[in-house]
């Protein structure tokens, strides 16, 4: 076990673990020279990219990343829940915007690789081997994924909102993690799927989805305590605000910069 292993084991929760797959792939990608330390060098400074560092950033790339954090989750909350915190350990990065890969101890004490999403949240599997496959494949941002049954290119014109790739510059096509894809294939015997689904991937419900059965969703819905009515104003005058945008699909990138500038314009 490498430096970035140890270091985010010194963030981990008694009963959480490190599957040995996890650990060969986290000591591999350090190898590569992926490991960028932040800061002091706290372990929660240090974070582990899925490619070389002048690829991480590339308009293509996978937003993945590993690491962990000394935030709670529940801190957030209008009363935090140490019930729930005790339960989970963040792992690595899977958006822009904010998306998690965790382990979460289940109602059975049992380690389960779950997805908090930008809206939704599941379990990805408790198989070690799956999760590195899903990570690997390239998808722009895993947390945004919700229908498992699409291909990483699929998704990656959906977040882009194109339909081809000659809408895009050739600079800007989509850049899997290929030395990522062919260590796993070399080292477990791990091919890339066409889709999350073909690993047996389920599709991931909104938050506080009444309709979902999965675990992880049901419990976290069960265990978030109602919004205080100022949270719930906060909501409104946000929505309000969005509203008053009128913000179009079809919006340059200019028209979209000028109306987000009137906000502060307002506030003069």
């Amino acid at each position: 076990m490498k430096t970035f292993a140890q270091n985010l084991m010194k963030l981990a929760p008694d009963w959480a673990t490190l599957a040995p797959e996890l650990i060969e792939t986290f000591d591999w990608l350090e190898d590569q020279g992926w490991l960028t330390i932040r800061k002091d060098g706290q372990p929660e400074h240090y974070t582990l990219l899925i490619y070389p560092p002048e690829l991480a950033n590339h308009f293509g790339a996978s937003h993945v990343g590993f690491g962990g954090t000394t935030l709670k989750y529940t801190s957030h909350w209008s009363t935090p829940n140490t019930e729930v915190d005790n339960r989970i350990f963040e792992i690595g990065t899977t958006s822009g915007d904010g998306g998690r890969l965790v382990l979460w101890l289940d109602e059975d004490g049992k380690q389960q690789f779950v997805q908090m999403g930008h809206d939704n949240a599941g379990i990805i599997s408790d198989d070690p081997r799956v999760v590195l496959q899903f990570l690997a494949m390239g998808y722009p941002e895993p947390a945004a994924l919700e229908q498992t049954d699409i291909t990483p290119l699929q998704a990656f014109f959906d977040y882009h909102g194109v339909y081809d790739l000659d809408e895009i510059d050739p600079a800007e096509h989509p850049v899997a993690p290929t030395a990522l894809q062919a260590f796993l294939k070399e080292r477990f015997g791990l091919d890339m799927p066409a889709t999350a689904r073909a690993i047996g991937i389920a599709d991931f419900a909104p938050y506080r989805d009444e309709e979902t059965a999965d675990p992880f969703n049901r419990w976290l819905a069960a265990m978030t305590p109602e919004p205080t009515q100022e949270e719930l104003d906060y909501i409104d005058n946000l929505m309000r605000t969005v509203e008053s945008l009128d913000l179009k699909d079809d919006d340059s990138s200019q028209t979209l910069m000028q109306k987000i500038g009137t906000l502060f314009k307002s506030k003069d």
